[in-house]
């Protein structure tokens, strides 16, 4: 039975430290192992069930968010209500076509501002089973991948707001 994990916050200096720390690949031997696979369903979990915690729905969630420095977050699929497991992602932007849009952030609680981001990208990413797979994204959802990519390289949405 999948559990939930803390969500760190830049209220806590210890583990606003984690949260601005660039992440490190997974690795192949990682995706075998069984504690890998129960971190990825307690992660997932943990963003179901965000508003335990912060009182806010998640629409992604990445593994510094909950004190794990590896390159795995979750994302949900606006066109189809599904959510999305990205490991060892690589984003490339699709075109030059940018779009401003209001976020907030489970990890800065109380804070919402505006973030210029790429409408449309392509991500190369693995499985939990570790196979490499591309798709691409666009408008809401290449926004919440691009959001959430920064968690893994310690880059916070307040960081990058416009004035």
């Amino acid at each position: 039975m999948p559990k939930q994990l803390k969500i760190y916050t830049i209220k806590n200096k210890e583990e606003e430290e984690i949260l601005r720390k660039r992440s490190s690949p997974v690795k192949e031997k990682q995706f075998k192992d069984p504690k890998f696979g129960i971190f990825l369903d307690d992660l997932l979990y943990t963003a179901l069930h965000s508003e335990d915690q912060v009182d806010v729905p998640a629409g992604g969630i990445a593994a510094p968010q909950v004190g794990e420095n590896i390159r795995v977050f979750y994302t949900l699929n606006y066109d189809t209500d599904k959510w999305q497991l990205f490991i060892n992602p690589k984003v490339t932007p699709i075109g030059f076509s940018k779009a401003s849009i209001i976020e907030g952030c489970l990890s800065v609680p109380n804070i919402e501002g505006e973030v210029l981001r790429y409408r449309k990208v392509k991500i190369k990413y693995q499985d939990r089973n570790g196979e490499w797979k591309t798709t691409k994204l666009e408008d809401i959802n290449a926004i919440a991948v691009q959001h959430e990519l920064d968690h893994l390289e310690g880059v916070l949405f307040i960081d990058k707001m416009i004035e």
